[in-house]
């Protein structure tokens, strides 16, 4: 090749000069990964290349507009402090100490980037991506589960996941659902008043799904996600509400409130669930807490627990990317059965002070404070709509809430839903700020 063929071929130009069908090559590869991620691994390995691949070479050829942001920096940063645990723990306790250091832990957090310039080059694309990702998760009971044997066994009480990891896996992947489509349900209506019908259908799916799955975190996370968002739109309302409209609002807020509450607590079966831990709970509310008992959040409080031991020791950095596996390998007053069984803590906060220190845990922190604050001065510009504002703010909730409980953020359902997610918002970002 001629240098100066070489030479144009590396020149930079402009979004408007990116050929359609790179453009479509990417989105389209995008929306397969997505829908294939869960069922259809083959297809989701080359798709997921093929996007991040040529959305690298988007941003280098086309993508100048956006050659300062921040998101690069945060992929540095990243990096640079992963090494630094790294390194200390080799130096430290080299007996404990991985041989090489483990880069892709946070920076995998960060593959929405490429994706994202795609997505960010049409208009509807983040609909079909988001679309395509929920409807590959709503068909799991029929292609990683059983089908209909499985739905009936998990309604006579038997607790089913469809083979998406584990049960708490599953309530991530539907809850996420359940809360677009009750975010989106008057965009979805207005387009046509007929497809109310499949929508309430759905919603009431993803309902079916999340109860017969049986995860207390997904209840919990969900009802106070409602409550959250439920507290927003009555304050918002009783903001510009005249006297008699205020005591109307005020009203409705109480008494939808305590009807939830009233359906969960007289629901048999999540009485049964709750129920299950009274003597963990027990134990937590007199502080007694070596009496309590090894359930299931039995062992996530002692775990815990172990885990603060490590944090004091290296508060800063943390043990590097196997800290996890480190509090439950080599915490001695634990049962050797959950030493055994267990090789992570069931928190993503509490790992990332475990595996990357006081440094790590400002950083996840500030990597949502930093696209809630793009996301939101948007929104406030008119650029984009509330309903997706809305819809980043019951998702937050939602997702903080479970990884409570379970560490999703290191496990490839986890990443996938949050890089999907991250996706559609920074596209919609980009699109608003640079594209439009």
């Amino acid at each position: 090749m001629p240098s100066s063929a070489i030479k144009n071929f590396f020149k930079r130009e402009t979004p408007e000069e990116q050929p359609t069908w790179l453009i479509l090559l990417g989105i389209v590869s995008i929306a397969i990964y997505a829908f294939s991620r869960t069922g259809f691994m083959d297809a989701a390995e080359i798709s997921s290349a093929i996007a991040t691949l040529t959305g690298f070479w988007g941003l280098y050829k086309y993508g100048k507009v956006v050659n300062s942001h921040i998101l690069f920096r945060f992929i540095w940063v990243a990096l640079i402090f992963q090494f630094i645990s790294w390194a200390l723990s080799v130096y430290v306790t080299p007996e404990w100490a991985r041989e090489t250091p483990q880069l892709d832990k946070i920076t995998r957090w960060f593959t929405f980037i490429p994706l994202a310039w795609w997505v960010a080059q049409r208009k509807n694309a983040v609909w079909l991506i988001w679309g395509s990702a929920a409807l590959g998760i709503l068909i799991s009971p029929w292609v990683t589960g059983e089908g209909i044997p499985e739905i009936i066994r998990g309604l006579n009480g038997e607790r089913v996941f469809f083979g998406l990891r584990q049960a708490q896996h599953t309530s991530l992947f539907f809850g996420i659902i359940l809360i677009g489509l009750l975010c989106f349900a008057r965009k979805i209506m207005s387009i046509n008043k007929w497809l109310t019908i499949p929508l309430v259908l759905t919603i009431l799916y993803c309902l079916l799904v999340i109860y017969i799955n049986s995860s207390r975190q997904a209840w919990l996370a969900l009802l106070l996600t409602a409550f959250f968002m439920a507290s927003y739109f009555t304050i918002k309302r009783f903001k510009r509400a005249t006297g008699k409209q205020k005591f109307v609002t005020i009203t409705l807020f109480l008494f939808g409130t305590i009807s939830l509450g009233s359906l969960v607590a007289t629901n048999e079966t999540i009485v049964d669930r709750v129920m299950e831990e009274r003597q963990s709970l027990s134990a937590i509310v007199t502080l007694d807490f070596d009496d309590v008992p090894y359930t299931s959040f039995g062992i996530r409080l002692h775990s815990w627990a172990a885990a603060t031991d490590f944090i004091k020791e290296k508060p800063i950095f943390g043990w590097g990317s196997n800290g996890r596996t480190l509090v439950m390998k080599h915490t001695e007053w634990l049962p050797n059965w959950v030493q055994k069984d267990f090789g992570h803590l069931h928190n993503t906060y509490i790992e990332m002070l475990v595996n990357f220190g006081i440094v790590g845990l400002i950083f996840y922190l500030f990597m949502w404070v930093y696209m809630t604050k793009s996301l939101f001065k948007e929104i406030h510009r008119g650029t984009i709509e509330r309903s997706i504002g809305y819809f980043y703010m019951s998702f937050l909730c939602f997702w903080s809430i479970m990884n409570c409980f379970e560490a999703y953020q290191n496990f490839w359902t986890g990443v996938f839903y949050f890089t999907v997610f991250m996706t559609g918002i920074q596209a919609k970002i980009w699109r608003a700020k640079y594209l439009i």
